[in-house]
């Protein structure tokens, strides 16, 4: 009979540890599942998100799977990295593994050239990319890496609360690449999933009645408490590329600026970037970075040794300009209002600088200024420019010869659709001299159907500015400055014109003025732009403008005018009128609304959000640690509560005081040193009728008895020890459960009393 009573209590442990393997393994595969949704937008298609959530769930239900079976927990992670190598073996080997599933070096190398090409393709492509086989090998390997992570923390270590490493790891990916910042949802959906996976924890270490009331409770305080922040922090914000500007601009901190400048756009308010004076007659472009490296899928700036920039020291000589072109030295001074960028906006090409904080760099191949560890955020600068002003003789006669540094700017990729080849040669079928074909190819935008609009690419699925995206603009015919821009530099170097597309500012709008005083220019997001820039050997690269309905054409591409102008300037500001800031878009009608500065409670909402988030954070562990103490004192009520429950309390609780209470130390020891720290106190005599429970459940016959008489004296004897600890100890105690950490963790401090 003996032998009996003893198997059944034993056969439920075990029934309650397979029931708790699969229980957190439910909620580990929930937590797959809405992270997966926070990755949304990332790729195109829905393809990856089944391999993403079908290999996560196949590793953690095989880690359930075969510790139901016995196998240890300790060497199932090591199992189960065995199986992820299998699958990534049979999906990414491409035959090369032993028996199909066994990886070989073969198989390795061919990782590695995924691995490359994921990397490449994530610096060319922007989001959503396509569903290249190089982001599936990174979907299954990182679906593959994440069911581990989160299978050692949560079960093999048995510390759930450190998955939230994991987690975070992955929810920083959508936060870093989506224009659009993290999904607020999805940022909720992952938060409650973490916190159903403590739930399910708790309940498999000790199971008793479920009264999930509390943990609901701080599961929806902290839900809430992530919408709202998603809602207004810095990082999360839903209204464009504002990295961590609040609101603001943010320009060339990703891989892909032009697409970014879609993004800023389609803000439905126009945020002011910064305003600015000049000495020129009229508002000027200001340029920001050449984008002259086209991969196929991007043009990004090419990377290149610069020179350290010196407070007003001259910046030059321009490439290609001869003498015999003239020019006009004008100063601009701007200040940066709310827009953060690493390069520097200015009037091109550049001449010297002043008053920059930081360090900053220019380079010699197109004379843009690039920041070193510093951004435009809160700068203040006057900026020394050159007007070019080539006549149209000057720039019929050039053209022809290619230096060895600009014949990078040919470069076309291997594959590029036939149309936009074919589109280059009928737009300048009569045109003889490359200056004739530049402005043909400008013409041609200008009066062949072309339309402006912010929305249909982005509706139509062609929004971008690679080599396919721009085939698509041209059989359309509606698209904005990014394609327009993309579209003219790469029919120009299919035609031997060496191109690179600008990135920068319009004019702005200028506030009036007098002739010696011409007055304030505001330039808002709505101003971002991009126009391309062609070359012509003794006059140097040249700005034209194809898109329609925006900037200026440059008058010397019309030669019935007086080429003795500037280079492109928005006609709106040539006058003192004041203009609209926030132009019409034909599909987008309702965009056009005039410039409001962002809101005062944008900053207090954003403040009270990260408050909030703060406080929440650093109240868990005590919270967690409250409702252990509950969920303890609750089983001891129940049938089959008993004495080890209370020495585990009892043991937390002087580890939290600053105790050092070591595993390997005996129950008769320790009680020994509680007494003592209690002495004189009814708690005194509650430790040694613990302490007889707790030999009498280890050494006695097994029985059944009410548990209830435990729990009073476990009270009694932790508001003792809490009474005796002093205020300071206590406070320390609440808000620093170190009884959360592993078993073991030192205590430095030790309360009187303690031995």
């Amino acid at each position: 009979m003996a032998t009996e009573s003893v198997a059944f209590p034993v056969s439920r442990v075990g029934v309650r540890r397979r029931v708790g393997y699969w229980r957190i393994t439910g909620a580990l595969v929930l937590q797959v599942v809405a992270l997966s949704y926070a990755l949304s937008g990332l790729i195109q298609g829905v393809g990856w998100w089944f391999a993403l959530v079908a290999t996560a769930s196949a590793v953690l239900v095989t880690g359930a799977g075969l510790r139901s079976l016995g196998i240890p927990k300790g060497v199932v992670p090591v199992l189960l990295l065995v199986e992820s190598a299998a699958i990534m073996t049979v999906a990414f080997g491409r035959g090369s593994g032993l028996l199909g599933v066994i990886p070989t070096p073969t198989t390795v190398t061919n990782w590695m050239q995924y691995l490359q090409q994921a990397m490449l393709s994530i610096y060319q492509q922007g989001t959503p990319a396509e569903a290249l086989p190089e982001f599936l090998f990174l979907v299954v390997g990182g679906g593959c890496l994440l069911a581990l992570i989160l299978d050692t923390l949560a079960v093999a270590v048995r510390t759930p609360a450190f998955a939230a490493i994991g987690i975070a790891a992955v929810l920083v990916v959508p936060g870093a690449l989506l224009g659009d910042g993290l999904d607020p949802i999805a940022l909720a959906a992952s938060a409650a999933a973490y916190l159903w996976l403590l739930r399910c924890d708790v309940r498999s270490r000790r199971p008793g009645t479920p009264r999930p009331g509390a943990a609901l409770s701080v599961g929806a305080s902290a839900v809430t408490i992530a919408v709202v922040l998603a809602g207004t922090a810095p990082g999360f914000d839903q209204g464009g590329a504002t990295s961590f500007t609040a609101g603001g601009i943010s320009i060339g901190g990703t891989v892909t600026p032009l697409v970014d400048l879609g993004k800023d756009l389609r803000r439905p308010a126009a945020v002011r970037a910064l305003t600015y004076t000049t000495s020129a007659a009229t508002g000027q472009y200001l340029k920001l970075a050449s984008l002259d490296q086209f991969t196929g899928s991007v043009w990004k700036h090419r990377e290149r040794d610069t020179n350290r920039l010196s407070d007003g020291a001259k910046i030059g000589p321009v490439a290609g300009l001869s003498d015999t072109v003239k020019t006009t030295k004008i100063t601009t001074t701007v200040a940066i209002d709310n827009m953060t960028s690493r390069w520097l906006p200015a009037p091109a090409p550049v001449q010297s600088v002043k008053g920059l904080s930081g360090t900053w760099s220019w380079d010699p191949d197109d004379l843009t200024i690039g920041g070193i560890n510093s951004t435009t955020q809160g700068q203040k600068y006057t900026a020394t420019s050159l007007v070019l002003q080539p006549t149209v003789d000057q720039l019929k006669a050039a053209g022809g010869f290619v230096p060895v540094e600009v014949q990078r700017d040919l470069f076309l990729p291997p594959n590029l659709p036939s149309i936009i080849e074919d589109t280059a040669l009928t737009a300048t079928k009569d045109a003889i001299s490359e200056y004739d074909k530049a402005v043909a190819l400008q013409d041609y935008f200008r009066d062949n159907g072309f339309v402006y609009s912010t929305q249909t690419p982005l509706k139509q699925g062609y929004d971008g500015d690679g080599a396919r995206v721009i085939a698509r603009f041209l059989e359309v015919k509606s698209g904005y400055c990014v394609h327009f821009a993309s579209a003219m530099a790469l029919m120009a170097r299919t035609l031997g014109i060496p191109s690179r597309v600008a990135e920068g500012y319009l004019p702005g709008a200028t506030s009036g003025g007098t002739a010696t005083n011409p007055g304030e220019y505001t330039v808002t997001s709505d101003d971002l732009h991009a126009w391309p820039e062609l070359y012509f050997a003794g006059v140097g690269w040249v700005s034209f403008e194809p898109t329609v309905g925006r900037g200026t054409v440059p008058d010397y591409t019309r030669p019935q005018t007086d080429p003795a102008a500037a280079p492109p300037s928005s006609a709106a500001t040539s006058s003192s009128a004041p203009r609209a800031l926030v132009p019409t878009d034909p599909a987008n009608p309702a965009g056009s609304a005039t410039f409001t500065p962002s809101s005062g409670a944008q900053p207090l909402a954003t403040g009270i959000g990260v408050a909030l988030l703060v406080i929440v954070v650093l109240l868990v562990p005590a919270v967690w640690r409250r409702m252990r103490r509950r969920r303890r004192l609750r089983e001891l009520t129940d049938e089959w509560g008993g004495a080890s429950i209370v020495w585990d309390e009892l043991r937390d609780t002087v580890r939290d005081l600053g105790w050092t209470a070591p595993p390997t130390e005996t129950p008769r020891v320790f009680a020994g040193r509680v007494a003592a720290a209690v002495a004189g106190t009814p708690a005194e005599d509650a430790v040694l009728r613990l302490l007889g429970e707790l030999e009498r459940d280890a050494y006695g016959p097994p029985t059944r008895r009410w548990a209830g008489g435990l729990s009073d004296d476990l009270e009694t004897v932790l508001s003792a020890l809490e009474a005796q600890a002093g205020p300071v100890l206590r406070t320390k105690a609440l808000l620093i459960p170190v009884s959360l950490l592993p078993a073991g963790w030192p205590s430095a401090v030790r309360p009187r009393g303690a031995a």
